[in-house]
């Protein structure tokens, strides 16, 4: 029998391999190998992408920046002025509470109904500026709505753990 010499990673040249990828039929050692749903993979062959869903582009983004920032406007002064008129007492937690669900609801879809990291921020910011415009009109309670109106604004387009 002839003796064959040794193979070794080309990413880990000190490390001796007989794997090789499944696709490009590239030595691999165990450190580098990637273990998919077909078989073992070098790490050039496997390519773990993000689904669509869960990135945004730069234009995505800043129709849900655009978005957020007139919702907020417009639902907060809107919301502040009906306040102001019936003199509701508590009323600025339903007021910004109910902004930020709207706000989130908003950067959801337009931003193409994606969930990024980043959306979170927008909606989030969006709804703290809803709350900077209501409160001098019902400072009653209105901290109360921006605790609830962030956390709904932030969980509609709140990406799953790990990405």
């Amino acid at each position: 029998m002839a003796q064959s010499s040794p193979t070794f990673c080309p990413r880990d040249p000190h490390i001796e391999t007989n794997l090789r990828c499944g696709r490009c039929n590239e030595l691999i050692c165990p450190n580098c190998l990637v273990q998919t749903d077909v078989g073992s993979r070098c790490p050039d062959c496997t390519t773990v992408q993000t689904l669509p869903m869960f990135r945004a582009s730069g234009g995505e983004l800043g129709k849900a920046i655009v978005a957020a920032v007139v919702t907020a406007v417009v639902v907060s002064v809107a919301a502040g002025l009906v306040l102001g008129i019936f003199n509701l007492r508590f009323g600025g937690v339903v007021a910004v509470g109910g902004a930020g669900w709207l706000i989130g609801e908003v950067v959801y879809r337009a931003s193409g109904y994606k969930q990024t990291r980043a959306l979170q921020w927008v909606a989030g910011l969006a709804t703290l500026l809803a709350f900077i415009i209501v409160t001098p009109f019902e400072p009653v309670g209105t901290f109360i709505g921006l605790i609830i109106g962030t956390y709904y604004a932030i969980q509609r387009v709140k990406p799953p753990r790990g990405l």
